[in-house]
């Protein structure tokens, strides 16, 4: 059975489309770790990891808590490099990354706008972008979250869940091809944490992001299969790849998707998974 899957035209996504999951091995790589392994000091992390990250697929990284799959992202980030032997290879465009942390890690003395507008101003993802730039990228990313009205709030003034779209808003507005996100809905409750996993669907289907390529760590098995197109299963550390899982559900994912009976099977097999880590 296919999954959904976006096209490409011109930076931009267009409708979505069906595209089998047997033909990911020929699919373009936005990212690769190639035997990447990763200690600090003596105490290994990461022990040779290989991994595709597909151009316009939505992928999902499941696996026990401390077992490294925040270094992960920090490995695609750049912040990290693999120990010797190990590569992290960027597709033949050189996608632009963008961060979303498990905390909105937003200024308190600054606007929801300013905080946008600092985070440009810094240079984002190697773009600079003069003040007017700035201004213009921040209010048509706070548009894209539904906050252009709570553009001059503090932090303090806002829900969790609105602080967590701000911390999106941020990372959306330098126009990344690529999005990393640690654990973004883990301190949310659920109704705001499934509300914003449905936003941040749409946010990516849409064609007014350049966002190509999804990468999020969870702890939800529900959350990873109702978000993802693969499933990537970490074993405890030194943590390596235990399998990948492709979810072939349809897109776009809707709410009512949990009575789908292939949610269901690969829920079940995710938590075998998890009951033999």
């Amino acid at each position: 059975m296919g999954v959904s899957l976006r096209s490409e035209r011109s930076g931009h996504m267009t409708d979505l489309k069906e595209i089998n999951v047997t033909s990911a091995l020929k699919r373009e790589a936005a990212v690769t770790l190639k035997n990447c392994s990763l200690s600090f000091d003596t105490v290994p992390v990461l022990n040779n990891v290989n991994l595709d990250v597909y151009k316009n697929e939505f992928l999902t990284i499941l696996g026990p808590s401390g077992c490294g799959k925040s270094t992960l992202l920090r490995l695609m980030l750049n912040l990290l490099q693999p120990d010797k032997g190990g590569e992290v290879i960027f597709g033949s465009d050189s996608p632009s990354l963008g961060m979303v942390f498990q905390k909105p890690v937003l200024m308190p003395w600054l606007t929801a706008i300013k905080n946008i507008e600092l985070s440009l101003s810094l240079g984002t993802n190697k773009k600079m972008f003069s003040k007017k730039e700035a201004r213009e990228k921040a209010e048509g990313a706070l548009q894209l979250v539904g906050l252009q009205d709570f553009k001059n709030h503090y932090p303090h003034q806002l829900s969790g869940g609105m602080q967590q779209r701000i911390a999106i808003a941020r990372a959306l507005a330098a126009d990344p091809t690529v999005l990393l996100m640690d654990e973004p809905f883990g301190a949310l409750d659920e109704f705001t944490r499934e509300k914003l996993n449905f936003e941040l669907l749409r946010l990516w289907e849409s064609a007014e992001t350049s966002l190509s390529t999804v990468v999020m760590v969870t702890h939800s098995i529900h959350e990873s299969v109702m978000m993802s197109d693969r499933v990537v299963m970490m074993s405890p550390r030194p943590t390596g790849v235990v399998d990948i899982i492709p979810v072939p559900l349809p897109r776009p994912r809707e709410v009512g998707m949990e009575d789908h009976p292939e949610f269901s099977r690969t829920v079940h097999e995710l938590r075998k998974q998890v009951k033999h880590l």
